[in-house]
Order: C-alpha cells, then sequence, then structure tokens
C-alpha cells in the first residue's frame, strides 16, 4: 500500500479507536496465520490486514467490530483498496497477531486485490409498507459484506419505530449486526434522513 494512502488508512484507525474505545490495528504481514487454509474460495495472497480487536469487558465489542469495522471497509474502499470480512479460517493463535491478554480478536479484514462475491438474503420484516427512503436504505444493507459471508441480521418496521437484531447463534452474528446497523444508516443519511442504532441486540433506530 502506498505510503500516502497508508497515512490516511491509520489516522481512520486512531480515529475509530478513539471514538469506540476499541483497539484496532494494521499489520503489515499477517500471512503466516493464512498458511494453509483456503476461505471460501474468496481470496489468495493474503498479506496485509486490519485487526479488530478490543478488550474483553468493552460493552457491546462484537457489535462495535463490526460498526467501526465497516467504517474502516468504506474508508479502505474510497481510498480504493479491496478488503473482506474474515471472521475463521486462519490462526487466530498465530504470532502475528500478539494481542494483550485482556483483549478479544474478533476479526481480521485482508486489505489488497480482492474479487468480490456477496450472497444477498431477505432481511425485512414489515407491518406496514416501507417508505421509499427506507427501502433505499435496505438496498445499501444488502450490499453489506458480512464476516460469514452471510446476512442474518433482520430489520423490523413496526409501526413509526425500526428495530435490527440477528439471532446471536454463531459467533459472528453480532460482527454482522453491527455491519448492516451502519450501512442502513449511511443509506439514510444519504437521503438527508438523520438518525441512529443504539448498541445492542433488537435496539431502536432513533431519528434526529
Amino acid at each position: 500500500i502506498e505510503q500516502q494512502i497508508l497515512r490516511q488508512l491509520l489516522e481512520a484507525i486512531e480515529e475509530v479507536n478513539e471514538t469506540s474505545g476499541l483497539t484496532v490495528s494494521y499489520l503489515e504481514d499477517g500471512s503466516d496465520a493464512f498458511a494453509g487454509f483456503k476461505s471460501y474460495g474468496m481470496f489468495d495472497g493474503v498479506r496485509a490486514m486490519l485487526v479488530l480487536k478490543g478488550n474483553r469487558e468493552l460493552a457491546f465489542l462484537k457489535e462495535k467490530v463490526g460498526y467501526y469495522g465497516e467504517q474502516l471497509i468504506l474508508k479502505a474502499t474510497e481510498l480504493g483498496l479491496g478488503s473482506c470480512w474474515v471472521g475463521g479460517t486462519f490462526d487466530r493463535r498465530s504470532a502475528v497477531f500478539e494481542p494483550s491478554p485482556e483483549e478479544e480478536m474478533v476479526c481480521v479484514v485482508p486489505i489488497g486485490k480482492v474479487a468480490q462475491s456477496s450472497r444477498k438474503e431477505r432481511m425485512v420484516r414489515a407491518d406496514r409498507p416501507l417508505s421509499e427512503e427506507e427501502k433505499q436504505a435496505m438496498q445499501l444493507v444488502q450490499l453489506a459484506p458480512t464476516a460469514k459471508n452471510t446476512q442474518k441480521p433482520v430489520f423490523i418496521f413496526a409501526g413509526d419505530k425500526i428495530y435490527a437484531g440477528v439471532a446471536d447463534d454463531e459467533p459472528f452474528d453480532l460482527v454482522d449486526l453491527g455491519i448492516c446497523k451502519l450501512h442502513f444508516e449511511i443509506g439514510m443519511k444519504q437521503l438527508f434522513l438523520q438518525g441512529h442504532f443504539e448498541f445492542g441486540n433488537g435496539s431502536i433506530y432513533k431519528r434526529s
């Protein structure tokens, strides 16, 4: 990665850590952790990556990893870099990561030339017709990558309220929830509708 681009990425990481309380780091060469692994046939030659981690006691750790990690992925995309969420198929015990005892490493995000491949699943439950703005926001949610290449989070439109939740029966479900919440918020903001989700499974979307 060119130094000018890397500098902007590192600045974004620092800003995310200050805002979220996470301890995300950039690893220039994490290839040893991927030796002998294949991940869904999606990428090859992994080297540089983001290590998404935080203190084990941090509230909503996994959901924040999804939400703020996706901010970094969008920044990487803006900088012309490819990326991919990886929740498994790498050696978490590899010495290249060097997490502190109080940290939990949740996911990694390889940065480089990545062929994109994703599956779209229905994510909406509603007791009313969606507005055009909500439909467009959900289209952006459906474009969101997820840690296991699935989209399990569900958005519930009930009256004037919007909720987002996930079954949380697999290790990375809450990470995926954070990713999808961010994409919904961005979609609404692009339509000049401000609001945000609280952290928490099943939390409500609050309009500004």
